[in-house]
């Protein structure tokens, strides 16, 4: 029996090579799509899923309020957090804080600045299951001085030597001792750990300020007990934060809210201040698998509709099986078994082409990705269920459609489709449109926003600009050191400008200071800010615009009393006009400064943010940043001499530096990504559809040739035989844009709702993608009628 079903669907994929290379390719590049996809919506979901206790691990979110308002919000609060939440709940088994230190290490003549420098406190292998290879978990960061090291970092430094008990020194100063030796993180975690330090040496070395609530700062972890309600605990959180300092938040006008943020969570869902590094987007991984299960539909869609159009040339072979004893049953197995046949076909080819793509799919999306998700039964299981499941929706209605056929009419050429097929296959030749608008819609609109956030006026000058990151191997010559290097570097041809600060434009500022007042004003009126301390070149060097009063300058006597404002502090300060601010004292941390300046607002972050209210203190030598405005005539021959002037002024301190356009832009990295794989996908999916599109108006012209012919005979014209053909298409449509315009808005407008300045969703945005659906249905469907339209009337009336 499997026999003649496999002859039978040979015979048929020999007649119909076109139509067969449609649907397989199809269906091919639909699961294509959806594997890649795939991989990347698995990868983002699977970060810190390696943990073993992950379900009882949280981190503790922090937001700050003045006066009632959400200020700020942070991945980091207070040291003094853990400590106190496992002193007064029964709930909290361990907790872990962690802060980052970024500083050079050093053995011998080998050097690095390392960024990822943290020190945590002793239970930190126990909350997290992160495997030693050296030393053990609960010692290795009980001492002061002691430090874990991962494997690659050991390597580097020690190469293949036991890294045990050896030293490294942190800012050519202090001497660690390592006391072990972890695995290197998975690429599929929330953190980037490369060095912990043992947080009793910061203790030690500050008299153990570290207790307290006084200062953010502090990534904090818990590891709840088995079978503790993760809500039920965080609902005990206000509480306790009342009783620890709810008099003195009441005094300030200011409140503390603690969340508990699953560990497995914070990829996906979390943006605040002082995050290990950039997360995804959990939004972004929505639209995608969206995407790729509109392109699968569109693609089994094409399936169903090509073979239920194609039904009438098979209406006589299943009038005569139906003569010779098939029954119904064997019909539809028949039909299944081709449709399943397909499948497997475009499955296989679908597998093999992502396992080619997958380094170009890595490339593309910033993961490493690899080979793992085919080494895996769950993938192959998958695929399995994806063969069942499309051959089951491509084949089972066009199995039935075919099976129903009556013989006596169909062996007679009576048989046509029925009402409920016909608007079937419209419905979904609409459910194409509407998906293909859709996409077009979300590709215009995510281009059109990254282009207007990477070509806006930011209100600073970011162009040819050189940063240096600040040496951190440092002595009381520092300030004196900075001046020379400073003047030195000044002094070259393709140099205009040096200025040093604690933050450059596409960072954070690292200062986010509270208890901040007017003198005038009480202690209920204190608000946060931003702080960046820079000396007196970083205005002119950044091209940042007074409203009014003035800059520091070099020259002023006692500049470090005074400071400056943006326009968004000096609003959040309560005065009426920039101007008034001018001369006005603010209280800041138990000392007065006097306001000399008001800047206009500019974008310190990406367009995805407000602007945030900023107060500017003059320092004549800030440990951070060096930004250099240069000549980009001759960069290379510049960096070499800039090179050899720091090894002379700062030696022991690795070189490092970016240019601080390429710098602002990689905030919209993961958006770039996004807009370039949804483009990709989205393009595939029009282009899936168009290739139902052609295989179905193809079969609607050929199936319509004996009423072109009669058409032709009693007088019709080529440009009426086009409009008939045509309206039916241009009906669906119309029908697809009156429903996928509301939808495609709704879509992109949650998507935009992720920047803090968006582009308005323009008329043409949507007119494009209708329009050009349209004229290619149009022309599509032109052609083949075209084709069937200039046959001799005599032939097309012979049409069997």
């Amino acid at each position: 029996m499997f026999k003649n079903y496999f002859t039978s669907l040979w015979r048929h994929i020999s007649k119909n090579k076109v139509f067969t290379f449609i649907n397989i390719s199809g269906l091919a590049i639909g699961m294509l799509a959806c594997i890649l996809i795939t991989q990347f919506v698995l990868h983002e979901l699977s970060y810190d899923n390696f943990l073993d206790k992950k379900d009882r691990i949280f981190r503790i979110q922090q937001d700050r309020y003045d006066k009632g308002v959400l200020s700020t919000q942070w991945a980091a609060g207070a040291a003094g957090i853990g400590p106190d939440l496992k002193a007064n709940f029964s709930e909290v088994k361990a907790y872990t804080r962690l802060t980052n230190r970024a500083a050079t290490l050093s053995t011998g003549d080998t050097f690095f600045k390392e960024e990822h420098l943290y020190f945590a406190s002793e239970d930190f292998f126990e909350v997290f299951s992160i495997n030693l290879i050296e030393g053990i978990d609960s010692l290795v960061l009980k001492e002061p001085f002691k430090m874990v090291v991962s494997q690659s970092l050991a390597k580097k430094y020690f190469g293949n030597e036991d890294p045990m008990g050896k030293t490294l020194k942190v800012n050519g100063d202090l001497e660690f001792e390592i006391s072990g030796v972890f695995e290197d993180l998975p690429v599929n975690t929330h953190m980037k750990i490369d060095v912990l330090g043992s947080f009793i040496t910061m203790e030690k070395l500050s008299d153990n300020q570290f207790l307290t609530w006084d200062w953010d700062g502090f990534l904090t972890y818990i590891l709840l007990e088995e079978n503790i309600d993760a809500k039920a605990f965080e609902a005990k959180l206000p509480d306790f934060v009342q009783k620890q300092h709810g008099e003195e938040l009441k005094q300030y006008n200011s409140g503390i809210e603690f969340h508990l943020q699953p560990v497995a969570d914070i990829h996906l869902d979390s943006d605040y201040i002082m995050e290990f590094k950039a997360n995804g987007n959990r939004q972004s991984v929505y639209f995608l698998s969206v995407v790729a299960l509109l392109i699968m539909i569109i693609a089994w869609i094409n399936y169903v509709n090509l073979s239920t159009a194609k039904s009438i040339e098979r209406a006589r072979e299943v009038g005569v099986r139906k003569v010779m004893g098939g029954y119904r049953s064997q019909l539809i197995q028949q039909f299944l078994t081709e449709s399943l046949f397909l499948n497997i076909i475009a499955v296989l080819l679908a597998a093999g082409l992502a396992v080619l793509l997958t380094p170009w799919f890595s490339g593309l999306t910033s993961r490493e990705l690899g080979y793992q998700l085919f080494l895996q039964p769950v993938f192959w299981l998958a695929l399995f269920v994806l063969i069942i499941s499309g051959a089951l929706m491509s084949g089972l209605y066009p199995a039935f459609v075919l099976s129903s056929f009556r013989p006596v009419e169909v062996l007679k050429g009576k048989f046509k489709n029925t009402d409920n097929g016909v608007w079937l296959r419209k419905g979904m030749v609409i459910t194409q449109f509407i998906a293909s608008i859709t996409l077009m819609v979300g590709t215009f609109t995510v281009y059109k926003q990254l282009d207007f956030m990477q070509n806006q006026d930011l209100g600073v000058n970011i162009e040819q600009t050189l940063v240096l990151n600040s040496p951190s191997v440092t002595d009381s010559t520092y300030k004196q050191k900075y001046q020379v290097f400073k003047q030195n570097i000044g002094a070259l041809a393709d140099v205009i400008s040096v200025t040093a600060s604690t933050s450059v434009p596409g960072s954070q500022p690292g200062w986010n200071a509270g208890g901040i007042r007017r003198l005038s004003q009480g202690e209920d009126e204190q608000n946060q800010y931003r702080v960046i301390m820079s000396d007196g070149a970083f205005f002119e060097n950044f091209g940042l615009e007074m409203v009014t009063g003035r800059e520091f300058s070099d020259d002023v006597v006692n500049e470090h009393q005074n400071v400056l404002l943006n326009e968004s502090a000096s609003r959040l300060m309560g005065f009426a006009t920039p101007e008034e601010a001018i001369d006005d004292r603010i209280f800041f941390w138990g000392d007065t400064f006097k306001i000399v300046g008001v800047l206009k607002d500019y974008h310190q972050e990406s367009l995805k943010k407000s602007y945030d209210a900023m107060i500017f203190r003059y320092n004549d030598a800030p440990n951070g940043f060096y930004s250099v405005k240069v000549n980009a005539q001759n960069i290379d021959g510049l960096m070499t001499q800039v090179e050899a002037e720091w090894k002379e002024v700062f030696p022991g301190n690795p070189f490092e530096y970016f240019f601080l356009d390429e710098h602002f832009n990689s905030q919209y990295k993961a958006d770039q990504q996004f807009g370039t794989i949804f483009s990709i996908f989205s393009i595939l999916a029009i282009f899936i559809a168009s290739l139902g599109l052609f295989g179905l108006s193809s079969l609607t012209a050929i199936q319509r040739t004996k009423e072109i012919g009669i058409r032709k005979v009693l007088g019709a014209s080529l440009p009426g035989l086009l409009r008939l053909i045509t309206k039916e298409f241009l009906i669906l449509i119309g029908i697809a844009i009156i429903l996928s315009i509301p939808l495609a808005a709704w879509v992109m407008n949650s998507w935009l709702q992720d920047f803090a300045t968006k582009i308005p969703l323009s008329w043409w945005i949507f007119a494009i993608p209708c329009v050009t659906v349209a004229v290619i249905t149009i022309l599509t469907v032109s052609i083949h009628t075209l084709k069937v339209a200039l046959i001799n009337p005599v032939k097309s009336l012979a049409y069997e």
